[in-house]
């Protein structure tokens, strides 16, 4: 696994469906996090529709905001997680929003997001839930942006410092090890900006910034 990833994906493998009901959860969102689901299936509704290349989604989990969003793109599309389950568990859920097959154009892969098995590109690179996942955010953004096509574009989601009780659950991930920093949403602007991609926005949502850099 990549050093610079927190996170076990053995974690999420014991835990997967537990974990897909969670996040799924609008009680879980409201009260942990101030949160709304809408909110990030808009945000990626957002990413998947900002072209009509290739799009690469990262740290997929089980898809849970944007598998049907997928379905209902035409786009072709590679879905990458380092937990197996996970990545069933996706699989599973765009292939019945299908209509009971995986569609063709939809790839499914278990592997480090960072290190792509092959030269390839693509137009719009979504990650939901990560930066909070990541030490060194500029170094992973460009890791990313090394994937992107010209005039690309990343849409990335991350947890930050917000609501009071929000915060204290961010204190006690960060010391149980579940995420490498607690940051504001202006402290993770600066780091992505440190990125040198592009024009960088971050929006503030309760406890989830969303992040869109455009190259």
């Amino acid at each position: 696994m990549n050093q610079t990833f927190f996170g076990d994906p053995e974690y999420y493998a014991r835990f997967a469906r537990a974990y897909d009901a969670m996040v799924g959860s609008k009680l879980y969102n409201q009260v942990f996090w101030g949160a709304e689901p809408r909110q990030y299936t808009d945000f990626a509704a957002r990413a998947i529709g900002s072209g009509t290349g290739p799009l690469l989604e990262v740290a997929v989990g089980t898809a849970q905001a944007t598998g049907a969003l997928h379905v209902a793109s035409g786009r072709r599309t590679t879905l990458v997680d380092m937990s197996a389950p996970m990545l069933e568990l996706a699989g599973q859920s765009i292939a019945e929003a299908a209509g009971g097959t995986l569609p063709d154009r939809i790839t499914l892969e278990c592997r480090d997001m960072l290190e792509p098995p092959t030269d390839r590109r693509y137009e719009t690179i979504l990650g939901m839930g990560l930066l909070h996942l990541v030490p060194d955010v500029a170094a992973t953004v460009r890791a990313l942006g090394r994937q992107l096509e010209d005039h690309g574009k990343l849409f990335l989601a991350s947890l930050v410092k917000g609501p009071r009780w929000s915060n204290a659950c961010l204190g006690l991930l960060k010391a149980h090890g579940d995420i490498a920093a607690a940051r504001t949403a202006g402290e993770l602007f600066d780091e992505v900006r440190d990125a040198g991609l592009g024009r960088v926005t971050v929006t503030r949502r309760g406890a989830m910034g969303y992040v869109e850099i455009s190259l």
